[in-house]
């Protein structure tokens, strides 16, 4: 006597549940579906463009800050400053010259592996990358 088994009508709702969160719980992992995620580079590449294409020292200063607050991926290395001369491409000292003519000079950021390169607008340019 084999018989078929049945659902209960408590069975189909418990089974309705489930599809239903199975399709949903993807959703709800705060990972962007359909190709919608932006990926930890891009938005890097992004928030560097902003830095560069800053037309006054006070966007740049907020570019700056808007690319450091961007996550970075744990135990990622801190972030490194080397500092150049324009006029020759010489490696300067990080120091008062610097900050009385930044625009002469051209910083280099290094993080996560990935080298950015700009030329500071003024000193408030540079105030976030020293900050301790």
């Amino acid at each position: 006597m084999d018989r078929e088994p049945r659902l209960t009508p408590r069975g189909l709702v418990l089974a309705g549940l489930l599809v239903a969160c199975s399709s949903i719980l993807p959703a709800c992992s705060g990972t962007p579906m359909n190709g919608e995620q932006t990926s930890s580079e891009e938005r890097h590449r992004d928030a560097w463009r902003a830095v560069t294409a800053a037309g006054d020292p006070q966007e740049q200063h907020a570019a700056i800050l808007a690319f450091l607050a961007l996550d970075r991926p744990a135990g990622a290395r801190p972030l490194q400053v080397h500092v150049f001369h324009r006029a020759s491409g010489d490696r300067a000292a990080i120091g008062q010259p610097l900050w009385d003519s930044p625009q002469d000079y051209e910083v280099e950021l290094r993080l996560d592996g990935r080298e950015y390169r700009f030329v500071p607008l003024s000193r408030a340019s540079l105030e976030p990358l020293f900050r301790e």
